[in-house]
């Protein structure tokens, strides 16, 4: 199986990767590293969304509801 399924880099430099989802696994995990490789997190997104954008405190993107209906979303990050 792949190690990773998506790589996105948010506004700030960090670099996300989208953990392989194996069949059945519907829950969207990605892990989040700074520009020097030091893991920041893991964030878990809505299911059947998509990443347009990631800011300093938001997710920007396009979720897909039970009636295949489209909407944008704007998320807010927390961090610790």
């Amino acid at each position: 199986m792949p190690a990773y399924s998506d790589i996105v880099v948010d506004l700030e430099g960090n670099l996300w990767v989208g953990e392989y989802r194996r069949p059945g696994d519907d829950q969207p995990r990605w892990t989040v590293f700074d520009p020097d490789g030091v893991m920041l997190g893991i964030v878990e997104t809505p299911q059947r969304f998509r990443i347009f954008e990631i800011g300093g405190d938001y997710v920007l993107g396009r979720g897909v509801d039970e009636l295949d209906v489209e909407h944008i979303h704007v998320y807010r990050l927390l961090k610790d």
